[in-house]
Formats: C-alpha cells, structure tokens, sequence
C-alpha cells in the first residue's frame, strides 16, 4: 500500500507525513519559513496543509494552463513557531 492510493486517502497520512518534514526543516535545517504552491482547485490538499498549519498568502491567476484551461496557484506558508494543528 501507498500514500498515493484511494484506500489511504482522509486516513490523515499526508497531514502526517506534512507535519514531520515540516518539523525536520525548523528543528535540524533551522529554517525560519517553509512556502509551498498549490493548485487552488485541488481541495483535499489544501485541507492538508491547513491541518499542518499552513496559511493561504496569495493567489497566482491563471499561472499554467492544463487540458486546455487556465488555473490558479495559490502560495501557502508556514513560519517557525506557528502552531501544526
């Protein structure tokens, strides 16, 4: 089995997984900030980050066009000391 399968998907391993690296980059790389892109469209990951503890910062309109439409990106950020969830 793998995280990317249907039978694990709402069983919060990615909200986990998320959590862990995240920890990993303040703690042993002493980052300040972690910033991710997201298609805005894609709903059950942005659940997954805002369970992490990351906050919405922006929107990029139209920023790549797929099967012959245009999608938005949005930037998601997450800074030392902010609570994961």
């Amino acid at each position: 089995m793998h995280i990317g399968e249907k039978d694990c998907w709402g069983k919060g391993y990615g909200t986990d997984a998320t959590r862990v690296i995240c920890r990993y980059g303040f703690h042993r790389m002493r980052l300040h900030s972690i910033a991710l892109w997201v298609v805005a469209e894609n709903a059950a990951v942005i659940r997954v980050y805002e369970k992490a503890g990351f906050s919405a910062d922006g929107r990029r309109r139209h920023s790549f066009r797929r099967d012959g439409k245009w999608h938005d990106h949005l930037i998601m950020t997450l800074l030392e000391g902010e609570p994961t969830g």
